[in-house]
């Protein structure tokens, strides 16, 4: 695996978003996947292969200092939020806490990445999802357009992007 700890457009360097955890714990995210949902594996692979690209490229990406295209198309809400079908994967990693934290902090040079429930009308009107598919793949990752056509809710009323976070 190769994995860079600069927030750089260079920080990613695995393609393949299998590549960046184990074999066994892609595994178990998958069953965790398709024991809480009525999804075959394959569509239960493809939500985790997803999820990990998107919080690959969360821990590349910087909103105070995105790339040029992000400030030209005049985003006002630069965080990256996840679709519907990418959600409730980000949850079933956050189950395996310890090696959801070992993942951001090898993705972030030491830092954690918060998922952050949030609501407001770049998220409601599919802007930030938007943002989010053009981001990954300026980052180099391939986006399965099935995993990105709907925006999520993490309950009834909110949304969530993910915030890369210093931890003392």
């Amino acid at each position: 695996m190769s994995v860079t700890t600069e927030r750089t457009a260079e920080a990613v360097t695995a393609r393949d978003p299998r590549d960046l955890i184990s074999v066994e714990l892609f595994d178990q995210i998958v069953a965790r996947v398709q024991e809480h949902m009525p999804v075959a594996r394959h569509y239960g692979e493809l939500m985790v292969e997803q999820m990990l690209a998107y919080i690959a490229t969360v821990a590349a990406y910087d909103p105070d200092d995105p790339p040029a295209f992000v400030v030209e198309g005049g985003y006002e809400f630069r965080y990256l939020t996840p679709s519907e079908a990418v959600d409730p994967a980000i949850h079933y990693f956050l189950d395996f806490t310890a090696d959801y934290r070992e993942f951001c902090a090898r993705l972030t040079g030491g830092h954690f990445i918060d998922h952050v429930p949030v609501v407001n009308e770049s998220i409601a009107s599919g802007k930030s999802l938007r943002l989010t598919v053009d981001v990954m793949r300026h980052f180099g990752w391939e986006v399965d357009e099935r995993m990105w056509q709907r925006g999520t809710s993490c309950c009834q009323t909110d949304n969530c992007f993910l915030k890369v976070t210093r931890l003392n």
